[in-house]
């Protein structure tokens, strides 16, 4: 009797060590698995955002609120994350790709854009919630992020060929539990450290050349 209680004592105090080794591991994976998780999550509602806002672009070609119904479309797919995407979307570009698939010029800084790139920065807090606002309904003529005007996207379909407009929108995001040794994504204010998701759309003819 005593060699089993012995030998019973003995099992249960390996059982304890090895438990005491595996733990951590296990809740590291969970807790691995779930920041993960997140992350891809978030990443997945900016995708169909930027999907979404591409699709809109393409069909509004050079109307003068196209750039306001991109942005809006943008907004509308972010219900899901926390806090409506305020404290994640960043920015949001919007710019003339060349025939790489690449901006056909610089964006240039955050707030000033470029001959062919439109940048436009995400504040809920805002009435349009976007500044600039390119909002033609908002009493005065929009003011476009940069040089990249509706206006002057070609949707003749021609020799010239139609316009293929890039929609990239960039994000946070903020580890959540803190075990990952991995800083946070922060987005700063000039789109510097941020996650970017891209989408290109060739615009919809809205003219027909000879």
């Amino acid at each position: 009797m005593r060699r089993r209680r012995t030998t019973s004592t003995s099992e249960r105090g390996v059982v304890l060590v090895e438990m005491a080794l595996v733990a951590p591991l296990l809740i590291l994976l969970v807790l691995g698995i779930m920041e993960f998780g997140l992350a891809f999550r978030n990443r997945l509602t900016v995708s169909n955002g930027t999907q979404s806002a591409g699709r809109v672009a393409a069909a509004l070609g050079n109307q003068e609120d196209s750039d306001m119904a991109v942005l809006q479309a943008v907004e509308q797919s972010l219900g899901i994350l926390p806090g409506s995407g305020g404290g994640i979307i960043k920015h949001v570009q919007i710019w003339k790709s060349n025939g790489s698939g690449s901006p056909a010029s610089s964006c240039g800084a955050v707030g000033a854009g470029g001959a062919n790139c439109n940048w436009y920065a995400y504040n809920p807090s805002l009435p349009c919630n976007w500044n600039p606002c390119p909002d033609p309904n908002n009493g005065s003529p929009p003011t476009y992020g940069g040089g990249f005007a509706p206006a002057g996207r070609d949707v003749t379909l021609d020799s010239d060929g139609l316009d293929t407009v890039g929609i990239t929108v960039l994000f946070a995001h903020d580890w959540i539990t803190g075990v990952l040794p991995i800083a946070d994504v922060s987005c700063a204010s000039n789109g510097s450290n941020c996650w970017a998701d891209t989408a290109l759309f060739r615009l919809e003819p809205q003219n027909f050349g000879s």
